[in-house]
């Protein structure tokens, strides 16, 4: 025997003593159905869509969009975590005084990226970095290592098998 009701059109939810409705009944079938995101802000959107007069379809455009952005930003915050990156760093969290030739007020202007919409361009200027060196560029003494290693190690097996 299965308790879920039959199929047709639902029943209104019962007003409370208060003469309110309770919402406990569709936060229970949200969460059945998986959409824990809009099972807790059930209530906001309630509001929300008696505040602004939303019509039925709207008001399920609005849960239905609350649910999709919840799961990109969980997709998101898991493909950051696996890619093992270190986490971001923001100019908030950055030591002036460490850097005290730095113009605080350029770099944020920087950060704005006002320059995009502008389209103008930007030129860095400043001491040069050290070069970092592809893998391909690897001194051939490294190579020439792992090579005669390879070449001892061959060795000391084929002298330690039994002749015959």
């Amino acid at each position: 025997m299965s308790t879920l009701p039959k199929r047709g059109i639902p029943r209104q939810p019962e007003p409370t003593e208060s003469g309110q409705t309770t919402l406990d009944p569709v936060v229970a079938k949200l969460t059945t159905l998986g959409l824990e995101h809009p099972a807790l802000v059930l209530p906001e959107l309630v509001e929300q869509a008696a505040r602004d007069e939303l019509s039925p379809l709207a008001f399920l455009d609005l849960l239905l969009t609350s649910q999709l952005e919840r799961k990109d930003e969980r997709r998101i915050t898991t493909m950051l975590k696996l890619s093992g990156l270190p986490p971001g760093k923001t100019l908030e969290a950055f030591d002036w005084g460490f850097q005290p030739k730095a113009d605080r007020r350029q770099i944020e202007t920087l950060a704005t990226c006002s320059y995009l919409r502008e389209k103008t361009n930007v030129l860095f200027l400043g001491p040069p970095g050290r070069r970092q060196k592809p893998l391909g560029d690897r001194p051939r003494r490294h190579r020439d290592q792992k090579r005669v290693r390879r070449r001892a190690l061959c060795a000391r097996r084929s002298d330690a098998r039994p002749e015959g």
